[in-house]
């Protein structure tokens, strides 16, 4: 089976071709604007998870219950400090509404109306967070439709993750999916008749993989099958939307990129706005476990543990391969298995920021940037 790790070793093999692949788009979201898609990508996730509670009736399955905890203990931080900026009365409202969804599902009771106000006031926060116009951009479209395909629980991972045993995270690479589809609606206007064709053979490719949104039995055969259609699915959109949309392509740039998002965060820390201060630690964490941290962790393992310790600790976000490997003590001590994000606050949250910012600096000199 194809590791993360791998893919990271070959992208740094290729990493020659890195430069002229970027030059050719005209566009780079998670570069451009780290923090609208992660604001995005926040929203989204609730919204899929919402989703996938919707299928099921109550009382919840325990591993179920792990997608409603998810929305207040890490989703709603991606955005919600601009959201209360912008609009406090919605903000209160929003997390008042996920309130109500956990508290029902906690107590084994039918959840749907509050999912139903929850998914209401959620798409009025997206207006609210992302501009109507960034919003209809093919970019940012396309990093969206990235982060659904290639995030935890995405297309591409929902599939593996359920085949290692966790069976609700098919539903969740099931809703993923569907929102993908209604994203490449709005995209497919920038295509030509052949990448549309391209593409609508890869989501048919895909639909084949998540034909329900309930989990099947058991799951047989490749756990990454949903892998490689989803990896090719990407690259045609970066053709369509003329937006590198594979942030990890050119991991020296991404690690300078990350550490120009996260210095600003620090400053917000210093001047006691946590909140807009973790969207943007998670902002560089999602894109430091997706993508930096398997190769990190080979080349440069202290840098790499310093690093993932406060983004565990600060958002609950790890990499594959972070836990488990000397059991739950070296999880609990690493940060791996976190407390909800932002339980660090204060001048406490402050001083992680700036430790991660400094293992972020050694990461850009390890990665030759």
């Amino acid at each position: 089976m194809a590791t993360k790790l791998a893919r990271a070793l070959l992208t740094v093999l290729i990493g020659a071709m890195a430069a002229t692949a970027a030059a050719q788009y005209g566009y780079q979201p998670f570069f451009d604007q780290p923090l609208i898609q992660n604001r995005a990508y926040g929203l989204e996730l609730v919204l899929r998870r919402l989703a996938v509670i919707d299928q099921f009736e109550a009382p919840l399955d325990d591993d179920l219950m792990e997608q409603v905890e998810a929305l207040l203990d890490s989703d709603v931080h991606r955005f919600v400090g601009t959201l209360r900026a912008a609009d406090p009365a919605l903000a209160d409202d929003l997390l008042a509404a996920l309130e109500e969804v956990e508290e029902r599902a906690e107590a084994g009771e039918d959840a749907s109306a509050a999912v139903a106000e929850a998914r209401t006031l959620a798409l009025r926060a997206y207006d609210r967070v992302v501009p109507t116009e960034v919003r209809r951009s093919p970019a940012f479209l396309g990093g969206v439709i990235a982060d659904l395909s290639l995030g935890e629980g995405g297309v591409a991972e929902g599939y593996e993750e359920a085949a290692g045993g966790e069976p609700f995270e098919f539903t969740s690479g099931w809703a993923s999916l569907q929102r993908v589809e209604e994203l490449w609606t709005q995209l497919s206007v920038y295509a030509t008749a052949e990448q549309r064709a391209d593409v609508e053979e890869m989501l048919g490719l895909l639909d084949g993989v998540y034909p329900r949104p309930e989990p099947p039995p058991a799951i047989v055969g490749d756990p990454e099958e949903a892998e490689a259609s989803v990896q090719r699915l990407i690259s045609l959109l970066e053709t369509v939307a003329d937006a590198e949309l594979f942030a990890g392509r050119d991991m020296p740039a991404l690690a300078e990129s990350l550490v120009v998002t996260l210095t600003p965060a620090c400053r917000a820390y210093q001047a006691g706005d946590d909140a807009v201060a973790l969207e943007g630690v998670f902002a560089v964490g999602e894109l430091y476990v997706r993508y930096l941290a398997d190769f990190m962790g080979f080349m440069a393992p202290e840098v790499h543990e310093e690093a993932a310790e406060v983004i565990g600790t600060l958002t609950g976000l790890e990499a594959e391969g972070d836990e488990g490997e000397e059991g739950e003590e070296e999880d609990d001590e690493a940060g791996a298995e976190a407390a909800p994000a932002g339980a660090a606050a204060g001048a406490a949250a402050g001083a992680a920021c700036l430790e991660l910012l400094e293992a972020l600096e050694e990461a850009v000199g390890v990665l030759g940037g």
